[in-house]
């Protein structure tokens, strides 16, 4: 039985979505409300935590801490100095939203104070090299206050003990049952949490918005009546208001689960049964759950080239409390009007808030505007050490001297700011050759354990200092003849591509290189993916030089050999990338500086196709235009490392003869 596999769930979709383990959930907590009668709320927690228990077990119990300490907190203000006469007893309404503000606070002094200095020191005291900067945060935007939420009515040990049972029945079922039996799978938090989820020091536009919200839905309900099935409902809206196409999903989703659950309780099998409370909930997600099912399996079948879950309504639960809520009330056209009207001026509301936070200063901002002696801007930047040929080298032989399992270290929140801040002013230094800018970013740059060498009189390389936190490679040409940004994504998992890339880099004049500094797969909890995880050094590198165009080199592999055969005719015989020719896909548009004669100059032909590969790249999709991913094979790449690696300018013909 161990053999059988049952492949239920449609690839890139369902198969290794949160989406599958959240329905796990709602079945299990429906289950004990209607035999054992345990609080039907917070519905998603069992399924959220599950994915947390297998890969990240220190985060799920960070996530159960944390509310453990919310509801401790706002029972203090909220009943015990109540009961002493000192404040009034919050309900309902206020209370969540007493218990939604507490959770921020508390997930903002744990996640950037105290977890990190608990686990400096223990790496300290104990000599261990625990990676506390990725085991030790929370994940969700509202996880926190919903469990919390759930320990209010029961009480805290009654109901820590429903909440531990309800999660560990949902851990079997998953583990023990769709993981063992069918094609669900498990393996990468970057690919199965949401970007807002997985860090909230990253995201704190959306904390300002969801907040906001929240606090209008309340006052709104309460002065008008309106109903929003949760003062949630239209904070998770509101997120999506700067994707609107979003929005379009999410309520047509809503509206097509309305429709079918009013034609299915139409039918015989239910005009004598009641349908309310748990009951509901099962049927509306049950289709809703259907309907992405569906869709994901003809989704393979006639639009390989788009990612399925784009088009999935936002939200685990938000289509279908929306959905219950217009049944109940009938009046489905008002209730989208109410939400829409509410999201929208807190999210403007929000907006104002989150711009005045902005101009606060911060002691980055501080450093920046700090003066600059003439000798500490001559000194700033070492020494011109070597050709930039021998320092490739060198850095490549760093890389894999670098290569071992989870060797990526996240950079944390204020590493990321430094380095974005740095980069922003190497590109000022790079147009106006100001030589404070210059100095003011290796200040940075020290601060995340940067340096920066000039080589060849032109070219400005960024590279790690000992210990390396496989963060990348960086290098700026001061005597660019074209804006594009040369990228290498997977230097450790495609075979010459960082040699390759380089010879593009100094061959077109290109203004930048970028390489990355581990393998997609170093680490188990796919942080090390530049493909698919946002807050990478060379993420940040990319949006800010990345603006002008992009060339991302690519080598063949085994899977992305599988993948590119199912979607372009190439010819390939038993998924062989020995029969793949080079190929390039553009993004809408060349980029400005895309030398193609150059490139078919030094590797010969290669097909081109227009649009995005079906493969994950989340800096592709942060790239609204000239955007192309250039994959080559072996031979390609030997033919630019055969060559000199770096590339004279061209010499005329009688030059070339005498």
């Amino acid at each position: 039985m161990s053999d059988f596999i049952l492949p239920l769930f449609p690839a890139h979709g369902l198969a290794i979505s949160v989406i599958t383990t959240v329905w796990v959930g709602v079945w299990v907590a429906c289950f004990f409300n209607l035999r054992l009668g345990w609080v039907l709320s917070g519905l998603v927690v069992p399924g959220y935590l599950v994915p947390l228990l297998l890969i990240k077990p220190w985060a799920a119990a960070i996530i159960v801490l944390e509310a453990i300490v919310t509801y401790g907190c706002v029972w203090f203000y909220s009943t015990y100095l109540a009961s002493k006469g000192h404040w009034t007893d919050f309900f309902g309404r206020d209370r969540f939203f007493a218990l939604l503000v507490v959770s921020v606070l508390v997930r903002l002094l744990f996640d950037s104070i105290l977890l990190p200095a608990i686990g400096e020191y223990l790496n300290q005291l104990l000599s261990i090299t625990f990676d506390y900067r990725n085991n030790l945060q929370s994940y969700g935007l509202i996880v926190v206050a919903l469990i919390a939420n759930m320990f209010w009515k029961p009480g805290l040990r009654k109901g820590f003990f429903s909440v531990s049972v309800s999660v560990l029945i949902t851990y079997l079922i998953v583990r023990y049952g769709l993981m063992a039996f069918t094609n669900f799978s498990i393996g990468n938090l970057v690919y199965m949490y949401d970007d807002l989820a997985t860090s909230m020091l990253a995201s704190p536009k959306a904390y300002i918005i969801l907040l906001s919200t929240a606090a209008l839905a309340s006052r709104m309900n309460r002065y008008y009546g309106w109903e929003f099935s949760g003062i949630l409902v239209p904070s998770l809206i509101a997120l999506q208001w700067y994707r609107p196409w979003k929005l379009l999903i999410t309520f047509g989703e809503t509206l097509l689960i309305l429709v079918l659950a009013n034609l299915i309780l139409r039918l015989p099998l239910f005009q004598k049964t009641t349908m309310e409370g748990a009951r509901k909930m099962l049927l509306f997600f049950n289709i809703s759950f259907a309907m992405k099912l569906a869709m994901g399996h003809l989704w393979l079948a006639y639009f390989p080239n788009y990612q399925v879950s784009d088009f999935y309504g936002f939200g685990y639960l938000l289509t279908t409390l929306l959905a219950i809520k217009m049944h109940d009330k009938e009046i489905p056209v008002i209730m989208i009007r109410a939400s829409l009207q509410t999201s929208l001026i807190a999210v403007a509301g929000a907006s104002i808030i989150g711009f005045g936070l902005t101009l606060l200063p911060t002691h980055l901002a501080s450093l920046q505007n700090q003066p600059v002696t003439a000798a500490e801007a001559t000194t700033a930047v070492a020494p011109n050490v070597s050709s930039l040929k021998d320092l490739v080298r060198n850095e490549k032989v760093r890389v894999y001297q670098g290569r071992r399992s989870n060797g990526f270290i996240a950079p944390g929140l204020g590493e990321l700011e430094a380095l974005s801040k740095a980069f922003r002013l190497l590109s000022q230094y790079r147009k106006t050759k100001t030589p404070k800018h210059l100095a003011q970013a290796q200040l940075l740059l020290q601060q995340v354990n940067y340096q920066i060498h000039t080589v060849e009189d032109h070219f400005l390389c960024l590279f790690e200092q000992e210990p390396r936190r496989g963060w990348g490679f960086f290098v700026l040409n001061l005597e660019a003849r074209t804006p594009l940004l040369v990228e290498v994504p997977a230097p450790l998992n495609e075979w010459g591509v960082m040699e390759a890339g380089a010879s593009i880099f100094s061959g077109t004049g290109a203004a930048a290189l970028a390489v990355a500094g581990s393998g997609l797969h170093s680490n188990k909890n796919g942080l090390s993916d530049v493909l698919a995880n946002p807050r990478t050094p060379l993420s940040i590198f990319h949006k800010v030089f990345g603006r002008n165009g992009t060339l991302q080199l690519r080598g063949y592999t085994k899977e992305s050999t599988r993948i590119l055969s199912r979607s372009y005719p190439l010819n390939i015989k038993n998924n062989d990338s020995q029969n793949l020719p080079s190929s390039m896909w553009i993004r809408d548009e060349l980029p400005i500086g895309a030398d193609l004669s150059w490139l078919r100059q030094h590797i010969g032909s290669f097909t081109i196709h227009w649009g995005d590969t079906p493969m994950s790249n989340v800096l592709r999709d942060v790239s609204d235009t000239g955007f192309i991913e250039l994959a080559l094979t072996r031979e390609d790449c030997r033919k630019l490392l055969f060559k000199p690696l770096f590339f004279s300018p061209e010499l005329t013909l009688m030059q070339k003869e005498q």
